[in-house]
């Protein structure tokens, strides 16, 4: 953790309250905001568990901009006692009055600034107002008018080599005077959701004062929907700036104070596809994929080329530092951005990245802060600021999917085929020095090709990689490599190969991005000529992005130390056989440490946290106890509206225990088919029943239709199943919920009906275990069948299971921990579905003996676990959850 610059300040004692947006919190909602400030002023890092339903965000908000303004006020009664010392110490001499009048006078400039910020925010707030007031106004129109037309078409043959010119790599010398920020240390994902500060990115104007970083919250979460409701969590808050002239227009005393009131300032970071206005750029999407439109972007910073008109010139500075007034005059989301940037005519991407510095709290994805390369390319100094990371149940898993790369066949084959094109055309253009390492690319590419060919060869004839036999003929589908033996196979015959000097060249030449666009342009005049398209966009894309993955891959074997691997892989697709070789991080705790060593603290939060050990053991082995604080709040919901119950037998006396040898076990499945019967007959509204895997949902399928028990089910409530693609998620979650409020419906008119509710059947890690609630009627009951452990046939979990275990200190039992780590996440994150609010309740279903084991037990979350009754036989759990229901029944008669 980075040394704090206030050490010297007086500590801030813990708030005995917050300003909480509701008269008083819960008290576990207190104790989250305690936790959390005093973590951020002692510098350690915080984990804290808070069910989903108990404000979490609220609390997090809360506490972190409560101790934000409150360091801010120490930070300047501070630096007022720091400057009166200085200025006794330059003149000893001088008598205390005019010590006083030299600190007044400074104050005085600094007060004068701030008075400029304030009427800058201010008069950005007339103009949204005046926006509101008139939907048809558009501001800066005249930017528009006064620039040339764009012409983005890569198709617009002329067939002059002064328009090829512009796809030469570029020279070493020509970057250091610009960004740098898309090259190959890059990752497709971090690449499309940003590309920071390119070459002209607009300067400061002369006479605007260099932008201090101030103190901030960094608050990331896994996607932009859940960023989205942390804005309107925030404004909830005293916190947000706001307009006084607005706020106070209904005031009964008439006193309007002049100016903006003091408050907190957000920026949401987001891609150039969700904040792009020029919808000739946005266009490109459709045709060539994200990265097109960020290609495109940047082609229009050129000098020479036609610049975007959305994005002022040097000249128009002022009209930048509005567009950056207005993000940060009022809390807004990325719809309000693009909305106010359309009537402004003023880029919303690039105006949000000028604000980062003055505001108090940014928001972005995970990717974008825990990749270095992003941070520095989007120019976010982590020094001493404090970084919440919400849903960070997922982060060990964000951090090594992030770090990993694959490469297929395809993909090579692709990327060859473009620099043999690429090389033909510009080979009497191209510098001797750049001829020599794109034919050694090429070459590195050719001897990757080689080593897919001679894996596919010897495990077709049955022998190992050495050459040897294999008695497994066929039956070998992976082989693990470090980057060193990759790299020794490839460079075999060529002793010129140098993958650090080869990635260090494509990120100065900007390679992958001359040859993509020049991909594009050979693609749409062969498809002008032809007077159709030849591939579709989605095949036109993935041959333009090839060369753009093979730099990450390469970054991989370059970054890659002992904490990764190189899986060798035959895999199908479409019925044909390719390759792939895939780079794996094993170790996220070396990529966390640069963030955990520069900002002051680090919050890690979640509905879901337990087990905490997962995150103690993999992202801070070296870190001594003392250095964190852990919470895991129990519960808003009073006891009694919770019932949890492990079911070890069916009705039929057969013990549940869903191992990979039972799994087609006909008893078991029919044992299963009778305890879900026999619950949804007693439990009103919805059911949702968790299923270890797809695989298992379609034996189920099979198994219960061809019994008729699908059937029956079908007769007490209406069935529901897990979409197989995401785009019908919501319209399923649509038709559930539709299937429960008629049940409503028909029970109030008097209409007779044997169905109950619905049933739905999910998968544990699939499309409806996470980010869904089932509030209320939405889930009276969750039915966890199995333990979903993770493939251990898996390559990469093994590998993963291998380096825990050889961690010092570790042993078998770490890795077997892990991987029951990895299993009860997953189960806790489903079954915190249910309880979504203070006033909810639900009885939750653990159909597995092993739930009742103290080792598993213990990995439930405390709210849950603390009271989980283990049965073992079922009438005792049909007995209690007749009794849980016709117990809330009879308390709502009575409240009626």
């Amino acid at each position: 953790m980075a040394e704090s610059d206030d050490l010297a300040l007086p500590a801030l004692p813990t708030p005995s309250s917050f300003p909480f947006p509701y008269p008083k919190p819960y008290d576990i909602q207190l104790q989250l905001m305690q936790v959390v400030f005093r973590a951020i002023e002692d510098g350690k890092i915080a984990i804290v568990e808070s069910p989903t339903g108990t404000g979490k965000s609220l609390s997090l908000l809360t506490s972190t901009l409560t101790w934000l303004e409150q360091h801010e006020k120490r930070s300047n009664e501070g630096f007022i006692n720091g400057l009166r010392e200085k200025l006794r110490n330059d003149d000893p001499d001088d008598p205390d009055w005019v010590i006083e009048h030299s600190l007044q006078s400074k104050l005085n400039e600094i007060q004068q600034i701030q008075e400029l910020k304030n009427e800058r925010l201010q008069k950005a707030r007339e103009r949204e107002r005046k926006i509101k007031r008139n939907p048809n106004l558009g501001l800066n129109k005249g930017l528009v008018s006064k620039k040339a037309k764009t012409d983005i078409s890569l198709g617009n043959e002329k067939g002059s080599h002064m328009q090829e010119d512009e796809f030469l790599p570029d020279d070493a010398k020509e970057n250091d005077e610009r960004d740098n920020d898309q090259g190959p240390y890059l990752s497709k994902e971090v690449r499309e959701l940003m590309n920071k500060y390119e070459a002209s990115r607009p300067k400061s104007a002369p006479e605007e004062v260099e932008e201090e970083d101030v103190p901030k919250i960094y608050y990331t979460s896994r996607t932009h929907t859940q960023l989205r409701q942390l804005t309107s969590e925030l404004l909830k808050t005293s916190f947000p700036l706001s307009d006084s002239s607005s706020d106070n227009e209904n005031t009964d005393n008439g006193n309007v104070e002049a100016g903006p009131s003091k408050g907190i300032s957000l920026v949401p970071l987001g891609s150039r596809k969700q904040l792009c206005i020029n919808d000739k750029v946005r266009a490109l999407v459709k045709n060539g994929g994200d990265e097109r439109l960020n290609e495109a972007c940047l082609d229009m910073q050129k000098s020479g080329k036609a610049r975007c008109e959305f994005l002022p010139s040097k000249s128009d500075e002022g009209i930048m530092l509005d567009a950056r007034d207005s993000v940060l005059a009022s809390v807004k989301d990325i719809e309000d951005l693009v909305m106010i940037g359309r009537k402004s005519c003023v880029c919303p991407y690039y105006a949000t990245r000028r604000a980062v510095k003055q505001s108090q709290i940014v928001t972005l994805p995970y990717n974008l802060l825990l990749q270095k390369n992003a941070r520095e390319a989007l120019d976010i100094n982590l020094k001493n600021q404090v970084i919440v990371i919400d849903e960070a149940h997922n982060l060990i898993d964000t951090l090594l999917s992030i770090h990993s790369t694959t490469l297929t066949s395809t993909t090579l084959l692709n990327a060859v085929s473009q620099l043999q094109q690429y090389l033909s055309r510009f080979k009497n253009r191209l510098k001797s020095i750049h001829s020599l390492k794109i034919r050694q690319v090429l070459s590195l590419l050719q001897g990757l090709i080689k080593v897919c060919q001679i894996f596919l060869y010897d495990n077709d004839n049955g022998r190992d990689s050495n050459g040897l036999n294999n008695k497994r003929k066929g039956q070998v589908k992976n082989e693990v490599l470090n980057a060193n033996e990759l790299m020794e196979r490839v460079g075999k015959g060529n002793d010129q190969l140098n993958p650090i000097d080869l990635v260090n060249y494509l990120k100065e030449s900007k390679l992958a991005r001359k040859i993509s666009g020049f991909s594009e342009l050979i693609i749409e005049q062969n498809a002008s000529k032809e007077s159709k398209i030849s591939k579709s966009a989605t095949q036109r894309h993935a041959s333009i992005a090839s060369l753009h993955i093979v730099e990450s891959f390469l970054l991989s074997l370059v970054d890659a130390r002992e904490d990764g691997r190189v899986i060798l892989s035959r895999e199908e697709n479409n019925g044909n056989q390719i390759m792939a070789i895939k780079y794996v991080l094993l170790n996220p705790a070396e990529r966390f440490k640069e963030i955990v060593e520069e900002a002051r603290s680090v919050i890690l939060a979640g509905g879901t946290m337990e087990p905490i050990s997962d995150f103690l053991q993999q992202l801070f082995p070296s870190l001594p106890k003392d250095r964190f604080s852990t919470l895991s709040c129990s519960h808003v919901i009073p006891k009694e509206n919770l019932l949890t119950q492990v079911v070890c037998v069916g009705p039929r006396k057969t013990e549940f225990e869903f191992k990979y040898s039972n799994k087609e076990n006909v008893v078991i499945l029919t044992e299963l088919g009778s305890v879900i019967q026999s619950t949804i007959g007693l439990v009103p509204d919805g059911v949702v029943v968790f299923l270890p895997s797809y695989a298992f949902l379609d034996k189920i399928k099979v198994a219960w239709t061809a019994s008729g028990l699908m059937s029956k089910l079908g007769d007490r409530k209406t069935l529901f199943f897990e979409p197989q693609t995401s785009g019908d998620v919501e319209s399923t979650l649509r038709d559930y919920a539709l299937a429960i409020s008629s049940g409503h419906a028909n029970s109030i008119s008097g209409e007779e009906s044997k169905k109950t509710g619905t049933l739905l059947f999910a998968v544990v890690g699939g499309k409806l275990s996470e980010g869904i609630n089932f509030s209320d009627s939405l889930g009276r009951c969750i039915i966890m069948v199995g333990l979903p452990f993770a493939n251990v046939g898996s390559v990469e979990l093994q590998e993963r299971m291998k380096y825990i275990e050889n961690l010092p200190g570790n042993n078998k039992d770490s890795s077997r921990e892990m991987y029951e780590n990895l299993c009860m996440r997953a189960v806790n994150q489903s079954i915190g579905r249910a309880i979504r609010h203070a006033n909810d309740y639900a009885t939750i279903l653990l159909v597995d003996k092993r739930y009742g084991t103290p080792r598993i037990k213990n990995k439930l979350p405390k709210w849950i676990g603390e009271d989980v009754k283990i049965q073992n036989d079922f009438g005792s759990v049909a007995k209690g959850i007749a009794g849980f229901f016709r117990e809330k029944r009879e308390k709502e008669r009575g409240f009626k």
